[in-house]
């Protein structure tokens, strides 16, 4: 039993612990604006999605420059700084708390960003 668990928490260690160096959580007040979010490695692709996992995928302008918008948000990450996506949120009017999450392919594995506004 105390193999199969060790063996368990090796498998529960794999993978990128440090998110590749994107946060794990952004937060934008009502008004909205625009941040920069800088990792370790850059995204080939970036999604944004719902709660329930709709969302859009980025599409390739040109072969050096990434944009995705899924409701309220945008992405955007033009090279040489493929490690950092700007992020834009669109004013909140609604007067409640919304959420979407970004997920930003990196090799064979994704960054995963929070992204909440008040």
């Amino acid at each position: 039993m105390t193999v199969f668990l060790f063996i368990l928490s090796l498998f529960a260690s794999c993978g990128p612990s440090d998110n590749f160096g994107y946060p794990s959580k952004i937060v934008f007040g009502r008004e909205g604006g625009t941040r920069i979010c800088s990792g370790t490695s850059s995204c080939y692709v970036v999604e944004i999605t719902n709660y329930n996992g709709d969302g859009k995928t980025s599409q390739a302008l040109t072969l050096d420059s990434l944009e995705v918008t899924y409701d309220w948000l945008t992405i955007k990450s033009k090279r040489p700084n493929r490690m950092q996506l700007e992020m834009t949120a669109a004013p909140n009017h609604t007067g409640k708390r919304r959420t979407l999450y970004v997920h930003g392919m990196v090799n064979n594995d994704a960054a995963e960003i929070k992204v909440v506004q008040y």
